[in-house]
């Protein structure tokens, strides 16, 4: 497979089997077996499998069989893998970086048959080791979506939504005036994409106007650093159906999201510091931007409330004194939401009576050239990156 060094050969990654059920029964709680991953792993690779396999899983637990694939071959080659992850498990409680492309290869070609062509296949098959190495996406600020690119059609193929929270909106303002506020937005709007932000801020600064949306433009990206806004929670809650597993991005990184039900989201833990924790830990909560009311849960959605017990010994590199401290916020964070919200839709009515006003010109510092072609990189290149 191009692209696969000899140094690759010696790349695993940790299996867990986890229990799980979203109506919190035992009795009916799917076993699933996902990838775990190094601080520096390669996310992509995760959160593809990961996701694949749990959104199956949904799906054929569901007694109307209108939740089922289309596609018979479809479920007996991802009832495949799952059985390869199994045997993994059970051998070693891993597998390699081989073998598990070897098996996304193997998906691609049955998924992709029917209405794939060749030459698309053949390029994916290619690239499939930047799944490990690095993927570059360019997320589009205005509805939660992507640039066509390798992931995006990787994930087409295999029916995956690929969503982020990165959408702006004024729920974040406070780092401008807000006569200024709509009129950055109005250029965020219609430049979209991440990519064409980065190139609208190496444009020449010798028109004062352009320099102070530089100026405003760098300060949204500084308080939305994270690549998370309240909008796009709302966004997210909104336009996605429940329950449903996609993949999300954000912070760089590539995770399995669960919509459980309106307002609540899941991440999957996949941190291969928890492995040895009894397999417990299976979903971190997504409450809020600043995860202040984020809470680890079981796998059939218990909150974990005693820290040294269900999680781990305080020699044990968690953080315990975080976690308990994020439990006691979780109704703060829960008022916050609907605060949100409210405003959310204060803003949708008086946005519909606004007319954009035009930001007086001010004087600015002209950014540094030289500094802002270092900046002129993709954010997100994956490599050894979490």
């Amino acid at each position: 497979m191009s692209g696969f060094s000899s140094s690759d050969m010696n790349v695993v990654f940790p299996l867990k089997l986890i229990n799980w059920s979203l109506d919190g029964s035992d009795v009916e709680s799917t076993t699933t077996p996902i990838l775990l991953q190094d601080q520096n792993g390669p996310c992509p690779l995760v959160a593809l499998v990961n996701t694949l396999v749990l959104q199956f899983d949904f799906r054929t637990s569901q007694v109307d069989a209108v939740n089922l694939s289309q596609s018979q071959t479809h479920d007996e080659a991802v009832t495949n893998l799952k059985s390869k992850l199994f045997t993994h498990f059970h051998n070693s409680s891993s597998i390699g970086l081989g073998d598990i492309l070897g098996l996304v290869a193997d998906l691609l070609l049955v998924y992709s048959e029917d209405n794939i062509s060749h030459e698309i296949v053949d390029n994916i098959l290619k690239q499939l080791p930047k799944l490990h190495t690095g993927l570059d996406v360019d997320p589009n600020l205005t509805n939660g979506n992507f640039a066509q690119d390798l992931a995006t059609t990787l994930f087409d193929i295999f029916d995956l939504k690929f969503k982020h929270g990165w959408i702006i909106g004024d729920a974040e303002s406070g780092y401008a005036d807000d006569e200024s506020i709509e009129h950055t937005f109005s250029i965020l709007r219609e430049l979209q994409t991440f990519d064409k932000v980065q190139d609208y801020l190496l444009l020449p600064d010798s028109d004062p106007a352009v320099a102070e949306n530089q100026q405003h433009i760098r300060q949204w990206l500084d308080a939305t650093c994270s690549q998370l806004t309240s909008e796009g929670l709302l966004k997210l809650d909104h336009d996605l159906p429940s329950p449903q597993f996609l993949i999300f991005f954000r912070n760089n990184h590539f995770n399995t999201l669960l919509k459980k039900s309106r307002n609540e989201f899941y991440l999957l833990v996949t941190d291969s510091s928890f492995q040895s924790k009894s397999g417990k830990l299976v979903w971190q909560s997504l409450n809020s931007v600043s995860g202040g009311g984020d809470i680890f849960f079981t796998g059939d959605f218990m909150p974990v409330l005693d820290i040294e017990q269900d999680i781990g010994q305080e020699e044990e590199t968690l953080d315990s004194d975080l976690i308990l401290s994020r439990q006691l916020q979780e109704e703060e964070d829960a008022a916050m939401a609907r605060k949100m919200q409210e405003k959310y839709e204060k803003r949708k009515t008086r946005q519909s009576n606004k007319v954009v006003s035009t930001t007086e010109n001010k004087e600015t510092k002209a950014p540094n050239k030289v500094a802002e072609e270092k900046k002129k990189k993709k954010f997100f290149s994956f490599l050894s990156r979490k």
